[in-house]
């Protein structure tokens, strides 16, 4: 006669897995969610410097002065003499500037100086507009 034997594991060794995989989980948490937040800051920051050297770009080829408009909620590029938008941003929950500023792209390349600072969970981006419409970040 063959003897039955018992393969697997019983409820308190799956017990135990189960909850040294939630301590686990819970010690990786929160710098997976540093992470998300610094990389969020990250890419607004880069997305804002692209349109501003867009703003730079077209402003020049069309030879027309653009304004960049922004507002704690996000920012604008726009033709002031027209009112047309041609682009605009809303900045996603938790980012957010510190106060509403404009600055306009001129055609022959200049624009005026400003500095937008980026706030959000994971801390601040600076981002400066030269009057030689470069823009750079810190």
């Amino acid at each position: 006669m063959k003897r039955a034997t018992n393969h697997g594991f019983t409820l308190v060794e799956t017990m135990l897995v189960l909850c040294l995989v939630g301590v686990m989980a819970s010690m990786a948490a929160p710098p997976f969610f540093r992470y998300l937040a610094s990389t969020e800051l990250a890419t607004q920051t880069d997305r804002m410097v692209a349109d501003m050297q867009y703003a730079r770009s077209l402003s020049v080829s069309n030879a027309q002065i653009l304004r960049f408009s922004v507002t704690a909620a996000g920012y604008r590029l726009t033709n002031p003499l027209t009112g047309v938008v041609i682009r605009e941003s809303t900045f996603s929950h938790g980012l957010n500037l510190d106060r509403n500023q404009t600055a306009d792209f001129f055609p022959w390349g200049m624009a005026n100086q400003a500095v937008f600072s980026l706030h959000g969970n994971a801390g601040t981006k600076q981002i400066t507009l030269l009057p030689t419409g470069l823009v750079e970040v810190q």
